[in-house]
Formats: structure tokens, C-alpha cells, sequence
């Protein structure tokens, strides 16, 4: 049964690199100098999740801070509005998004705890939130950076082949790429390509051969990209993982070749889906273990 508690904090807006204003919440442990910083998956948003509720769990009763983040892939297509002299609206959300971007929210989130006193940051990624945690601190080897937790860092490319086909899914991406190269990047394609409402644009720069997200956990490819990532890192996936393109028990295999850190951790979930639900007990356990004994 899943338990519920509030969460008590701080509901904080700040402006990414780019100026774009975004929205998260904190949850500050007495006298912490460590905050978690979560990102959230495709559509969903910084409290989707009651996932997201087990993770401030687990970082308040180590005396970790916990913020969590809304990104610019917030929703599937999302207006994000500012008002300073007049309203300037961005139509964004997972839709649209650029996902070499992220790093503005990221980079953003720690100034803002930075600002407030924080000196040391720990990742937390759900779904495409793993990507975009792991792409940051690959980019940015960035020394506060001191952990990353990944719940559920799936292979989109190689699911979406699965799922769909080797055929299908070349002629699928090939829709995106003639919209693209035609100058209509920012159609949605249409609804027997892709249901989801992803512009052409969107959906190409994650399935194209040589995209940097869908490489990112391509797990029948190299990984260099993540192999980057020196700290400890915790990966976490549930024994059910539906989006799975290969047993889950191979995947946190080959995530253990990846992340080198003696303390990095690879855990399956016993009966929890993609989303940890009805087992974010479980989830929350094991976060609260390893960040008992996380070094830095």
C-alpha cells in the first residue's frame, strides 16, 4: 500500500539561462548544506509522481534539502509565460522541447541553491529526467555535483524499434526527417506516426542515428557519453519495467560496466513498473540507503 506524507516547503520561480521562468519546490532539511535536485520524465511535471514524494523522503531523513523541478519539457505542450512590462509567452513542453537545453534548467536550479547557501548537489533523473541528469553532469563534470540517482533509464530508441518494428520505425523517422529537412520541424506528426503529439522536430533529434539523447542509454551501443560520469551513481529500474528493451537484469549490467565509482549501485525493484507504482516504499529505501553512506 502506498503511504503518503506531506510535502512542506517552498514553491520557488527562477529563470533558466535562457530567461525562460520555471517553477520548483523545496523542501529544506535544518542546516543542510546538500540539496537533491530532481528532474522530472516526458509530460509530467515537478509533483507527478508520488515517486517524487518518496525521493524528498529519503533525502529529509538524511538531512539532505530536496528540490524539485519544473523543465521546459513540463507537460506535452506547454506555454510558459513571463510578466515584466507585458506577457511574453514560449510554447515549449515535451512537445517541442530542444534537449540539449535541459542544461539551462539544471545549471539554473543550482545557481538558485547556490544563492540560497547550498554547496553540494545530487542529481535525481526519472525516465528521460536520467538522460537529462546524465547529459549535465557528463557535459559539465561539475566537481558540486556529488551523486546521481537514475529511477528508470530506459532505451527509447531501441524500445520504440521493439515496439514498433525495424520497418515501421524507419519509415516513421522518415516522416520526421522530410519535415524537418523541409522546413516543418515544428508540425506534430500525424497521429498513426507518433500519438503523442511530438513535433517533427522533437521526434527525429530523438530517433535519428547519432542523436545524443537517444544514445545516451542506448544499451546495445557504447554509452560513451554516460562512461564520462565519474561520480557515484545509483540506478534503479523495477522488475516490471514496461519501456524495456532488453531484460532489466541486463541493463543494470551494463550500467555497472558504465559507472565506474566504486560506489555506484545498480538495484532492481522487486514488482515495480516504470513508475515505481504501489512500490515507492521500495524506491525510497533503497535512496535512503545509499545516500546514508554517499562519500564528498
Amino acid at each position: 500500500m502506498v503511504t503518503y506524507t506531506r510535502m512542506i516547503g517552498e514553491l520557488i520561480s527562477f529563470e533558466a539561462l535562457d530567461n525562460l521562468q520555471l517553477e520548483g519546490f523545496l523542501c529544506e532539511s535544518p542546516g543542510a548544506k546538500t540539496c537533491i535536485i530532481h528532474i522530472h520524465g516526458m509530460t509530467d511535471n515537478f509533483v507527478g509522481l508520488s515517486l517524487v514524494d518518496s525521493i524528498m523522503g529519503a533525502a529529509i531523513s538524511n538531512g539532505i534539502s530536496f528540490f524539485t523541478i519544473n523543465t521546459r519539457g513540463m507537460g506535452s505542450i506547454t506555454a510558459f509565460h513571463r510578466l515584466r512590462h507585458h506577457i511574453i509567452a514560449r510554447t515549449i513542453g515535451t512537445s517541442f522541447e530542444n534537449f540539449k537545453e535541459c542544461v539551462f534548467d539544471i545549471h539554473a536550479a543550482i545557481r538558485v541553491l547556490r544563492a540560497r547557501g547550498y554547496r553540494k548537489f545530487i542529481l535525481s533523473g526519472h525516465s528521460t529526467g536520467c538522460q537529462k541528469v546524465a547529459y549535465y553532469q557528463a557535459r559539465k563534470n561539475a566537481r558540486n555535483v556529488k551523486g546521481i540517482i537514475l529511477l528508470g533509464p530506459a532505451d527509447d530508441t531501441n524500445y520504440q524499434v521493439k515496439r514498433l518494428g525495424r520497418r515501421a520505425f524507419n519509415a516513421h523517422l522518415e516522416v520526421a526527417r522530410k519535415l524537418v529537412r523541409s522546413g516543418k520541424g515544428k508540425e506534430i506528426l500525424p497521429f498513426e506516426v507518433e500519438p503523442t503529439y511530438f513535433c517533427a522536430k522533437r521526434y527525429y533529434e530523438i530517433y535519428r542515428p547519432g542523436s545524443i539523447e537517444g544514445n545516451l542509454f542506448n544499451y546495445e551501443g557504447s554509452m560513451k557519453m554516460v562512461s564520462k560520469i565519474k561520480v557515484p551513481v545509483l540506478s534503479l529500474f523495477g522488475e516490471k519495467e514496461e519501456f524495456a528493451a532488453m531484460s532489466v537484469k541486463k541493463m543494470l549490467r551494463i550500467l555497472g560496466q558504465k559507472f565506474t565509482h566504486p560506489y555506484s549501485k545498480e538495484i532492481m525493484v522487486k514488482s515495480a513498473d516504470h513508475c515505481f507504482c504501489l512500490y515507492e516504499h521500495k524506491a525510497q529505501d533503497v535512496v535512503e540507503g545509499w545516500l546514508k553512506h554517499l562519500p564528498g
